[in-house]
This record gives C-alpha cells, structure tokens and sequence, in this order.
C-alpha cells in the first residue's frame, strides 16, 4: 500500500480506501464454495452408481470458467487496482490502470462465457424428465438462445474498440472507437433475466402434470426452482449497472463490486445446477445421523421389522431418486 505522503493532495482516507480485499474475500469463498458443489455432486452421483449423462459433463467447462472468473478477480486486486480510486492510481500506480482496462476484456469474455455452461446444464437436467416432444423442443430451443447471447457477448466485447488495444492506450491513436462499456455491461445482462424467468417456468407444467402426491409435486418443483437461483443475482448485477455511474469517472473503485457480482452470479447458477443432485447424499447423511441416534437409544440393537423398514425405506429413496433424475 503505497504512503499517504507520496500524494499529500488527497485525504489520506480518501487515499488508502480500497475494496480490493472484498472482492478478493469474495473470490476465495466462491472457489472454495464452488469446488466443494462439484465434488459433492459427484460423490452423490457415485452412492446412486448413477451414470453421468450430458448434464454432468457440462459442469466441467462450466466450474473451469467460474473459477477463472474468481481468479482473475483475484489478480485483478493486486495489479489492476480495482478497489482504489482512478485519480490515486493516476498518480501513484499508472501501469494498473492499464492493466485493468486490459482484463476489462478477460472479465467480459469469461463472464459470458461463464454464465452459458451451468444454464445448459440445468437445461439438459430437464431433459432427463421431459418425455413430451414440445417441452424437449422447448429446451433445446431455449438452450440455442442462451449459447447465442453468450457468443454475442463475447463478439461484442472483442469488437468493442478499434483498433483492439484502443481501450488501454487510445490516446496514442489518431482515430479510435470504443462501444459505450457501461451500456454494454447493462445490457449483456438482460438475456440472462430473461432465460431465467423462461427456465424457472418451463418444468412446471410436466412436474404438475406427473402422478405423485401434491407434496411429492410440491417437493419436486423447489427443487427445480432451485435452478433458477441465479435469477436474483442476475437482477441485482442488471440494477446495479443502472445506478453506477462512477463507472464512467471513478472505473477502478467500483469495479471491485462489479467484479464480485461478475463472478457471483455463474457461480450461483454452477450452485444451482449442482444443489438438485445432492439428494442421495443428504439422504445418506440423515439415514446415517437416524442409525447411529437408534443405535444410541435400543442398546439390543434394531427388531427385525426395523431393519426392514429401514432397507425398503432406502429401496424408495433411490426409486425417487431415479424418477426424478430420469436414471
């Protein structure tokens, strides 16, 4: 941290505030959050021996890119300066600021990618219960617009200055072009909303339409919801594009929040992807906690009836599980 005396123009809270460590908190609690979703994913995948389908994979590409979005926050930190204001860096550290209009790029490309591969895998969830043609036809449809939002995205934001290195060095040009950068961050977002809302109510339908119980119909729609978690956090980051206008004038200060909602929300969606997957596992978790506070009580052991009811109680709880998952 450079010295308030270096520049005694500034106040000295005024110069030492940073928002750095914040998103770089964040960053660290979402790679650990994010690895975490994953390997319980799989772990669960493992106790049903259920074999890995198209949803599964697409967790690979979509945990590589959500964890190179934290990274990158992370390294944004220390030599982009984001969390410290643009005038401070002006003075005491220029290269950041060069540096951080270069991962501007970096963060724009991964963030559109990122947000693509969990969707998809949460669509292709779907499809292990639609049997009806339309609402398959539905998802594959919904699925081609979320990968061509993502594609114009990342389009956009390569075309967004010309020539290519404009953004970080413009003033060394004759003639250059740049894209308004804040409108484009508005309204990359708005396909995703969009998607959302679509995926959030695209699996009602056939999940009312099975025949179980009104709990079971009840129980199986959260978990769909729960897909659409990212919903939220898309519109959050949408509104708070909207009401940043330091954007323009003080662009490394509040890049700090801009990057934590960045790398939040397709974090969310891989948590969302991931969170209907784990029922095997928690059920396994409650069934063991149910054992052991038995064993504690009937020091005889379990009755044969109870032992029975346990074994075909476990039989339903992975025929649920099939039902749900499409296995």
């Amino acid at each position: 941290m450079a010295s308030q005396s270096a520049n005694p123009t500034f106040a000295p809270a005024y110069f030492e505030e940073d928002r750095g460590p914040i998103a770089r908190g964040t960053a660290i609690a979402f790679i650990v959050l994010e690895v975490t979703i994953v390997t319980l994913r799989f772990v669960s995948r493992r106790l049903i021996r259920a074999k890995l389908g198209l949803d599964d994979y697409l967790v690979f590409p979509a945990l590589l890119f959500c964890l190179g979005l934290c990274i990158l926050a992370i390294i944004e930190t220390y030599i982009a300066g984001i969390g410290r204001h643009l005038d401070v860096l002006a003075v005491s550290n220029p290269s950041a600021i060069t540096n951080w209009s270069k991962c501007g790029y970096a963060i724009e490309e991964l963030y559109c990618v990122a947000v693509v591969f969990p969707k998809l895998s949460i669509l292709a969830s779907y499809l292990r219960i639609f049997l009806i043609q339309r609402y398959r036809y539905s998802a594959y449809i919904l699925g081609g617009i979320i990968v061509a939002s993502g594609f114009a995205g990342v389009v956009a934001s390569l075309a967004s200055c010309h020539p290519f290195s404009a953004r970080w060095k413009g003033v060394e040009y004759a003639y250059f072009h740049c894209i308004d950068t804040v409108a484009y961050w508005r309204w990359i977002s708005l396909p995703n909303i969009v998607t959302d809302v679509v995926m959030l109510v695209l699996p009602l339908p056939v999940i009312w339409g099975l025949r179980m119980s009104k709990k079971e119909r009840a129980a199986l729609t959260f978990i769909f919801i729960t897909g659409s978690m990212g919903l939220v956090t898309s519109i959050i980051r949408f509104t708070i594009f909207f009401n940043v206008k330091a954007l323009i004038y003080d662009g490394t200060f509040v890049s700090a929040e801009l990057a934590i909602w960045s790398l939040v929300e397709p974090g969310i969606y891989l948590v969302a992807a991931c969170l209907p997957t784990l029922r095997p596992l928690i059920l396994k978790l409650f069934s063991g906690v149910r054992a052991v506070k038995s064993t504690s009580n009937n020091s005889s052991g379990p009755s044969g009836i109870q032992l029975e009811w346990r074994q075909q109680r476990g039989n339903d709880q992975r025929s649920d599980e099939d039902s749900i998952l499409g296995h």
